[in-house]
């Protein structure tokens, strides 16, 4: 194959330029016994894994401290929502505590006699919840545990809702990753070799198949948009679809005068409009740092892009009125059963369902989003908006598009 002056030129330049290249070989070419034996993606393994932390007399030598660790965050993010006192759920003494994985078909069951304790996890890496399955472990639960305290907990990568918050509180890797890393430093100095290793390229392993590595999405990309000539020539090479979805939504936010960005990433990205700021009380908890409570979430995932009006923890009386607006009102489609103390849909909507042609051909799939988000920026979000700001006695300033 002849090749130009101008691509061999980026070639060479490719070539020449290797500092970046040097960090992400760096970054990559460790030895990694996750990776070895192929077990990624395998959601058995990882549950295998957070079952030995869990397990206080294992050899990670850290005792009951991760549980805990874990037992912290579920209080601190669905205080409101437990049947427990979390005192007595952080108080606890967990030298009994037995994990059993694949228990009924339940990924992870940590059952403490002495305390009449129950966690139960059900994990899912990158498959969907089946229908039915959690109320058919709840319920074996209930009938198998009826006198023990009981918190049960849906694990996924990006914090999936289950299909019954009420009872299944859900958690995501990314705050996997910060719990084990916190507690992987507080013992560091005293922990075998070998056990640190092997957390250290469990953590490795979920930031860069799980949840994302930040730092090596950087270097990827400096490197992309640095040398693409030569890249695309060389290998075809493409960014991760999801991010440039994610850029490409948060930039429509962002041209929208009327629309304030919040805190997003690569899987979900978070706005409201400005009169919607301006009014609904900022006293939410443990969400964004905006401390906004009500907040629209683009969800960018395997299952394509869909939008919701999640109504997050905070203040009840805040949270209580948005609900019963949305309630008395048709155009809140998709909304939760009941509201709950975390974190309650109050609106859904599927914008696109990402296919092989999308993959394929990013101009369409750009195009795609492009028309059906600014089809419901001009319609459906005016029509919540204009609900809601009826709902605290004002008019919207920009009337939904016929």
């Amino acid at each position: 194959m002849m090749i130009g002056k101008e691509e061999r030129d980026a070639l060479q330049n490719f070539l020449m330029n290797t500092d970046e290249l040097d960090k992400l070989e760096g970054r990559l070419s460790g030895f990694n016994v996750f990776e070895t034996l192929g077990i990624v993606n395998m959601e058995i393994r990882h549950s295998n894994v957070i079952g030995w932390l869990f397990s206080p007399n294992e050899q990670h030598g850290w005792g009951d401290a991760f549980l805990k660790r874990f037992l912290q965050e579920i209080t601190q993010k669905y205080e409101g929502q437990l049947t427990i006192d979390p005192l007595d759920l952080l108080l606890w003494d967990y030298h009994d505590l037995i994990v059993r994985r694949e228990w009924q078909n339940i990924d992870l069951l940590a059952v403490s006699e002495s305390n009449k304790f129950v966690l139960v996890i059900e994990n899912k890496v990158w498959s969907k919840e089946s229908r039915h399955q959690l109320n058919k472990y709840h319920e074996i639960i209930k009938n198998g545990f009826p006198d023990y305290h009981k918190v049960f907990v849906y694990l996924t990568p990006f914090g999936d809702e289950a299909s019954n918050p009420d009872l299944w509180l859900s958690m995501d890797y990314n705050q996997m990753v910060n719990m084990i890393n916190s507690s992987l430093e507080r013992r560091r100095h005293s922990m075998e070799t070998s056990v640190k290793l092997f957390i250290e390229q469990y953590m490795d392993i979920l930031r860069r198949y799980v949840v994302g590595d930040k730092e090596l999405e950087k270097i990827c990309q400096d490197i992309y948009f640095k040398h693409k000539k030569a890249l695309d020539l060389i290998f075809e090479y493409k960014p991760d679809m999801y991010s440039e979805i994610s850029t490409k939504l948060q930039g429509m936010i962002e041209s929208h005068e009327d629309l304030v960005l919040d805190s997003s990433n690569k899987n979900l990205i978070r706005f409201t409009t400005n009169q919607l700021a301006e009014t609904v009380e900022a006293e939410g908890r443990g969400w964004t740092s905006s401390r906004r409570i009500l907040l629209f979430e683009f969800q960018n995932t395997a299952r394509g892009l869909r939008i919701k009006l999640i109504i997050g923890p905070g203040e009840s009386a805040v949270r209580e009125k948005l609900y019963d607006i949305a309630s008395n009102n048709t155009a809140f489609r998709g909304r939760n059963g009941k509201l709950t103390t975390a974190y309650t849909t109050i609106f859904v909507k599927n914008i696109l369902d990402y296919n092989e042609a999308h993959e394929v051909d990013p101009e369409k799939l750009h195009n795609d989003i492009e028309s059906r988000v600014e089809r419901f920026f001009g319609k459906d979000l005016k029509t919540l908006e204009k609900v809601i700001l009826e709902g605290y006695g004002l008019e919207s300033s920009k009337p939904p598009m016929d």
